[in-house]
């Protein structure tokens, strides 16, 4: 869109704002005409011009003030949600859609985590409004006033209004709202204790001065960097919580610390029950390192709907024994996935030890074909994967070069969760057929219950399509890559 075309728009815009805000539509909750035209100013202020040019003007100023009206009573700290279908007798109009109302406290990831929440229910969302409005209340949370967004003494809140698809079962919007009542309770949770979860990650920093005998020093100080480096606006932070190891007999437990948890990880702070280590975390525990990096098996009801990271530290005492174990769930933010894989601490002392297990020269041409697959590969691997499996995989990508043949590779979750899977098939032959395909395949071999596909086509000859392939808790299948 050329500058010019900007300000028609906005030209545009102003034009039909002033009209709804001149229709001399009233509202119960507020009495005075200069407030009520500030809301109306506030609440369109952003909306897209295509989503109010050629409607009444009297409509929209009813729809912005019926919103207010719902806001009319609300204490700091509650979340107003009601899902509805509007009828002329009720609200003036009707309309095709189903519509989704919140009033909040203005915070963060509102707004894409509700969105991500109602597609997941295989609803589209069409329009969305979201104003944030200077109110002040009352000492009951009445509406008193709308102000400029420049008043010191007024409260920013979030009101949003999203036209979703025609839902006209009651039961099912009833559930909608239920789901986005628990969306929004998760996000308050972890907007609340954001700053306390980094500086338990700074705490927690300290902690690995202490360690297993043995244990690489290196290895130490590039994990500590790795905390610095997530804290650095690499991660977004959204539940932490403490454990205790304990043994009995030939058994270890890990048993949750009361009141250590925070964010979404403290609503369920209640739990009691210690679970006890299956034979392959107690191989993780005697592992001589600290850190344990994985995806946790529940998708994130905040900012993004993607499996939520799962960032473990191992605690250990003076004498280099692991006594618990720090957790923090969040997500990678797009900061971190577009860094450098050498710019990352712990990656890059990963990627050193695949190119001496390589006997790779940097500087040479197959040095720079492999840093090439390191700097594509998918982000995720590299923190999750042992240098092992890295060296495994990406060395036989090396050796696959632009060869045009199908090649699988395969990577086990380290609690067997989940498979990882890379697939490389020649470009001119790749479709979207295809790879529903291999997932098919796949989910069958593995007695999946879901699979994630995500596709990088590019110069190369080759497309390569990495599926995760989630398979029910406690079984482990036996695989045979050759069968396959």
């Amino acid at each position: 869109m050329t500058a010019k075309e900007q300000r028609r728009g906005a030209d545009i815009r102003q034009v039909i704002v002033d009209e709804i805000v001149n229709s001399k539509v009233s509202t119960e909750s507020l009495k005075k005409p200069a407030a009520v035209k500030r809301y109306l100013r506030q609440y369109f202020a952003n909306v897209p011009v295509e989503d109010i040019q050629g409607r009444d003007e009297k409509i929209m100023a009813r729809i912005a003030l019926d919103h207010l009206e719902f806001a009319a009573k609300r204490r700091k700290g509650q979340a107003l949600v009601r899902v509805f279908n509007a009828t002329k007798k009720e609200h003036g109009y009707t309309s095709a859609y189903t519509f989704v109302e919140m009033v909040n406290d203005d915070m963060p990831f509102i707004v894409n985590s509700i969105s991500a929440a109602i597609v997941q229910q295989k609803l589209g969302v069409h329009i969305t409004v979201h104003p944030i409005i200077s109110i002040k209340r009352d000492s009951e949370g009445r509406v008193a006033d709308i102000t400029s967004a420049d008043d010191d003494d007024a409260y920013s809140e979030s009101f949003v209004r999203l036209a979703i698809d025609r839902e006209n079962n009651k039961e099912e919007l009833k559930r909608l709202k239920r789901i986005i009542c628990d969306v929004l309770r998760d996000v308050r949770l972890a907007v609340r204790d954001w700053g306390k979860m980094i500086q338990r990650m700074r705490d927690t920093r300290d902690l690995l001065e202490d360690g297993p005998s043995g244990a690489d020093p290196l290895l130490r100080s590039e994990s500590q960097a790795l905390l610095d480096w997530l804290t650095d606006e690499h991660f977004t932070f959204l539940g932490y919580r403490e454990y205790a190891l304990s043994k009995r007999g030939q058994r270890y437990f890990l048993k949750v610390v009361k009141g250590s948890g925070l964010g979404i990880l403290s609503k369920e702070d209640t739990v009691d029950k210690a679970v006890e280590l299956t034979a392959e975390m107690r191989r993780i525990t005697r592992a001589r390192d600290w850190l344990i990096l994985t995806k946790a098996n529940s998708r994130s009801t905040v900012h993004r709907p993607a499996f939520l990271d799962y960032v473990g530290i191992k605690i250990y005492d003076k004498k280099g024994n692991v006594v618990g174990e720090r957790r923090f769930v969040g997500l990678l933010t797009s900061i971190a996935y577009s860094e450098s894989p050498a710019n990352i601490p712990l990656v890059r002392h990963k990627v050193h030890k695949i190119f001496e297990r390589a006997h790779v020269e940097q500087l040479g041409h197959r040095g720079k074909a492999l840093q090439h697959i390191v700097e594509t590969y998918p982000r995720e691997e590299l923190f999750q994967s042992s240098v092992q499996d890295l060296t495994r995989t990406i060395l036989g990508v090396l050796n696959l070069q632009e060869r045009q043949r199908v090649k699988f590779f395969l990577r086990r979750d380290t609690f067997n969760r989940f498979f990882s899977c890379l697939v490389y098939v020649p470009r001119e032959k790749y479709t979207t057929a295809i790879r529903r395909q291999i997932e098919a395949l796949l989910l069958d071999a593995f007695g999946g219950i879901s699979v994630d596909s995500a596709v990088q086509i590019s110069d190369s000859a080759l497309a390569r399509v990495h599926l995760i392939v989630r398979t029910p808790r406690g079984e482990r299948p036996r695989i045979s890559v050759l069968s396959i």
